[in-house]
């Protein structure tokens, strides 16, 4: 029986780390102001969010221009849904809008609202990866469509202010949940905190599962040759659709924990920036491994908090230049360099113990 002591040392360090994060996360609230736990909470949608694209990206290979879509999705079904409980937002009040659209009227409901924040992503997932992957499209060109596709959704949401608030956004959301209850108590940020945090915790462990399952190591084939993949019978443009629409189901639900944290829906966590910012994460915190991109997403949305307030309108430029000296001296990211690191100090250990005089026969 193997001890405590080898057990231990078999453990990534990746393992550690987000032990260490998730037990941050869970006494936070015991120790930090209602100002604390709504920017971490709103941290953990992030970093949700950054986990969905990791699987797609990093255990995939597909690339996702435009991936904040399927969270804005899930923000504004969610974020509509909370500002028509009340009546008409006032967004469709200035626009001359005198009742609530018939197309609105089932997210009145915020069950099925919740519902619909998952599904709608899923399905425009779905409906989009079977015309890319059913025509063999790959690489740069899947990228290129996924940026025209988060384009054309900007598109969509500033030209139809009337329904969407345009570039001003959907407010009046914090009276929306102040209807919600839960357990027969109203819902409260320390409350959605929680449930943010245990959903993040459900969605690691599932991906981490996931990854390990026959399905996720079809899938890393896939990644790295499709074409014997295909040879030995799987077909890749199905399990490449099945992934997409599982990274966009997590996008969309990340979206709709977002909201209550934020107050507040724009485009501006739905477009191209935002898109692009979700490659950062995990270019900075390393793809391929989960932990890589959780710490990727906290870490950033910490710096652009600290660095907005020290350096003001000269903060993006001090932030650039911290990422440019990562991603340079850090190719694998921050925690795919300590895995490497890891692996090499494990492996230069085995070599000497090889070689140590008791594991040497004398004659």
């Amino acid at each position: 029986m193997r001890t405590i002591k080898v057990l231990m040392s078999e453990i990534t360090i990746e393992k550690y780390i987000s032990a260490v994060i998730f037990i941050g996360l869970f006494i936070l609230p015991f120790i930090s102001t209602i100002y604390g736990v709504q920017t971490f909470g709103k941290f953990m949608t992030y970093a949700l969010l950054a986990l969905g694209l990791d699987l797609l990206w990093g255990s995939a290979g597909l690339m996702n221009l435009g991936f904040a879509v399927f969270f804005g999705l899930g923000s504004y079904i969610f974020g509509i849904s909370m500002a028509i409980q009340k009546g008409l937002p006032a967004f469709m009040k200035l626009a001359g809008i005198q009742s609530l659209p018939w197309f609105y009227t089932p997210l009145q409901y915020p069950g099925i609202a919740f519902l619909l924040s998952i599904l709608i992503p899923i399905i425009m997932a779905v409906l989009l990866g079977y015309f890319i992957f059913k025509s063999k499209i790959k690489g740069v060109f899947f990228s290129i469509i996924t940026l025209a596709f988060v384009s054309l959704f900007e598109l969509f949401i500033i030209n139809h202010q009337a329904y969407t608030g345009g570039v001003s956004g959907v407010n009046g959301i914090p009276n929306g949940l102040m209807m919600i209850h839960l357990f027969g108590s109203k819902i409260s940020v320390v409350m959605w905190y929680y449930i943010a945090f245990f959903v993040l915790l459900g969605i690691y462990l599932t991906c981490l599962w996931l990854n390990h399952s026959r399905f996720g190591k079809v899938i890393h084939s896939i990644r790295d040759n499709e074409e014997r993949t295909q040879f030995l019978g799987y077909n890749p443009a199905n399990f490449k659709i099945v992934i997409f629409a599982i990274s966009a189901g997590i996008a969309g639900l990340a979206g709709m924990l977002f909201v209550p944290f934020s107050s507040f829906v724009s485009i501006e966590n739905s477009g191209v920036t935002f898109s692009t910012t979700i490659i950062v994460w995990l270019a900075v915190g390393g793809r391929g491994n989960l932990t890589g991109a959780i710490v990727g997403a906290f870490l950033i949305s910490i710096l652009q908090n600290v660095l907005s307030g020290y350096f003001g309108e000269m903060w993006q430029v001090v932030l650039g230049v911290m990422l440019l000296f990562i991603v340079t001296w850090l190719p694998k990211g921050i925690v795919g360099s300590l895995i490497e690191w890891q692996d090499l100090r494990r492996m230069k250990k085995t070599s000497d113990i090889s070689v140590s005089p008791k594991f040497i026969k004398t004659n």
